[in-house]
């Protein structure tokens, strides 16, 4: 504070206020009288009215603000670009990385049809019919009507495929079902030749429509061939897997074959149409622009595109996404930085004005009393002890030690941030590694490893969820045992090498005989469980006769020294009623019914005896068994 003192008792006659001011001294109080900082506060504020840049005050705001202004708008321009820059190269990354996951959903999509065609061909009803076919007498024509109703079970199951075509080994069609036209007898020879393996053609054009033809030779068990199985693929059923859920729904995907004709039609464009590209100066350019490109596409939209090789065919995997929709993040985060930056400019001048004020304030007090003495007032001093550098040394030496305590936390911060973030990713690390490593563990423990079925804890899981499912839903839920009939006695025969072949093929019989949505598990032993989603206790005593039939047509490798004798066996069905032991123990105690009644047999639980409608007579050969 500034503090003004009087001189001795020389000088004018001491007026009024001089003498208090005196008195004031003499008292210990102190010696600025309020009316200096009122003053003073008042030609502050007369003065920066009047001439704001003539004040010492208002060139100080000024000179802030400026400085404010030229820093901020400096930070925000390289804030903008470094941002700008970091965001147009994660959209550069991610662009390649979709396509590419795409391309590899979209090559396993493939390979799962495939898959699934080796399956349907490796079906002994198709087999038995190729060979069947062309004889006279009731057995080729019952054979030929197995094979059909097993095809159209086959495509109405699996919608990939819209046509299946059961030929001989020279490409000539013997049964064909599906939705559509018949395919050509010289489409189907064209891709017969020279295919002793799976293969799926390009793309072809079949009655207005662009399809792919899959095959699969079909063979004996001494490796002839017997024939081939066609199926046709629309390639419209590839718009599901080229759907980018990162990008959203802007985004477009398509293939391109090697004359640049798009193949898969999206929103706005129809297959068939041939794929250019347009440069921003409307030159067009090779269509297969590898990397992330800004252009001009068909549709005359400016995009940012990319395009990666899909082997399978030779084809061209395009993703393609509208400017705006591609950089709008861009736009958004400059538009934030922006606003930040603005913010902080408006609340730093705020600041600095408050702040130029209390500096010059004590200037303009310092003013007023110098200005009384040039009037001739006289006695009135400044004290010394206060009207020095003192309080402007101690406020730099204060901000000087925080400025450096400031500096010290700063380094040990930054310190302590990497060796939280260094920590942090080891430890992120070992996490993944140890959830990659519990997932691979319960995948083991649920699934039994010699059906590759589920087992039996993991029947214990769905069956108690899956009730209780049933409970909140109010749908129907089943449960079918099934259980290998003299298993022992196969056992004793075969060895256990034969016993486990048997219960291998089974459960291949059972798989292919259930629907989707059921769920299969080896409960235990030669027991296997079945929980049978929305279904009642008719649609469950079908299913069980279903598989009954399906297990007593199929040729297991029983070979007896004396006979030949097919493996059967004994299926429990129950309906669930609100009690998940009820439930267990109603299958169990049918199955065991069907086990007293002869085996060979279907037994539902609220049947006394077996449900005649889903119970076949046992044949000669398997009233020798039993």
């Amino acid at each position: 504070m500034l503090q003004v003192v009087h001189k001795s008792s020389s000088g004018p006659r001491e007026t009024p206020k001089r003498a208090e001011r005196l008195d004031a001294k003499v008292s210990g109080q102190s010696l600025v009288p309020k009316w200096i900082s009122r003053d003073a506060e008042h030609l502050l504020e007369k003065d920066l009215m009047n001439n704001p840049l003539r004040s010492l005050a208002g060139r100080i705001i000024l000179l802030v603000f400026a400085a404010t202004v030229v820093s901020a708008l400096t930070v925000s321009w390289i804030s903008v670009q470094s941002l700008d820059g970091f965001l147009r190269e994660k959209v550069d990354q991610r662009f390649p990385q979709e396509a590419g996951r795409i391309g590899r959903e979209l090559d396993q999509w493939y390979a799962l049809r495939t898959r699934e065609l080796e399956v349907f061909a490796g079906s002994k009803v198709l087999a038995e019919a190729l060979t069947q076919l062309g004889k006279d007498g009731r057995r080729s024509s019952r054979a030929h009507d197995e094979a059909e109703q097993y095809l159209r079970y086959v495509v109405e199951s699996f919608p990939q495929f819209d046509r299946l075509v059961l030929a001989t080994p020279d490409g000539r069609p013997v049964i064909e079902v599906g939705e559509g036209i018949a395919l050509p007898e010289s489409l189907l020879a064209s891709l017969t030749p020279g295919m002793d393996a799976n293969a799926i053609s390009g793309a072809q054009k079949v009655f207005d429509r662009l399809v792919q033809i899959a095959s699969v030779p079909m063979k004996n068990v001494n490796d002839r061939s017997l024939g081939r199985l066609f199926a046709m693929i629309d390639l419209d059923l590839l718009n599901p897997t080229l759907q980018s859920w990162e990008l959203g729904q802007s985004a477009n995907v398509f293939i391109v074959d090697q004359d640049n004709q798009i193949l898969t039609s999206h929103e706005g464009l129809d297959a068939g149409v041939e794929y250019m590209v347009n440069g921003e100066s409307g030159d067009t350019k090779d269509p297969v622009v590898f990397g992330v490109s800004h252009y001009v596409n068909v549709q005359d939209i400016r995009v940012v595109g990319t395009q990666i090789k899909f082997p399978r065919f030779g084809w061209t995997l395009v993703l393609e996404q509208p400017y705006s929709d591609a950089f709008a993040p861009v736009m958004t985060s400059i538009a934030r930085v922006a606003g930040l930056n603005l913010a902080i400019v408006l609340l730093v001048s705020l600041v600095a004005s408050r702040l130029a004020r209390s500096f010059v304030k004590p200037l303009y007090a310092l003013s007023s009393v110098a200005k009384r003495l040039s009037e001739g007032e006289r006695g009135v001093e400044l004290d010394e002890t206060h009207f020095s550098s003192d309080e402007v040394n101690v406020l730099t030496r204060t901000f000087n030690e925080m400025s450096r305590g400031l500096s010290r936390n700063a380094v040990e911060l930054e310190n302590s941030h990497q060796a939280v973030e260094s920590a942090n990713a080891l430890l992120t690390a070992k996490n993944d590694e140890l959830l990659n490593m519990n997932l691979v563990l319960e995948q083991l423990s649920i699934t039994d490893g010699l059906t590759k079925l589920h087992n039996h804890r993991y029947f214990q899981e769905a069956f108690t969820r899956e009730c209780k499912r049933s409970i909140r839903s109010l749908e129907p839920l089943s449960l079918i045992l099934v259980d290998i009939d003299f298993f022992k006695k196969w056992n004793d025969q075969l060895g256990h090498a034969g016993g486990d072949e048997i219960l291998r093929r089974l459960a291949e019989v059972l798989n292919v005989s259930v629907r989707e949505t059921d769920i299969l598990t080896r409960y235990g032993g030669e027991e296997f469980a079945l929980i049978a989603l929305d279904t009642d206790l008719e649609g469950a005593t079908a299913l069980g006769e279903k598989i009954r039939q399906a297990v007593e047509a199929d040729e297991f490798v029983t070979d007896v020294p004396s006979e030949k004798e097919p493996l059967t066996i004994s299926v429990g069905v129950a309906c669930f009623n609100g009690d998940r032991k009820q439930l267990f123990a109603d299958a169990d105690a049918a199955l065991y019914k069907a086990k007293d009644s002869g085996r060979n047999r279907v037994v539902t639980a609220s049947a006394a005896s077996p449900n005649k409608s889903s119970v076949e007579t046992p044949s000669k050969s398997n009233a020798k068994s039993k």
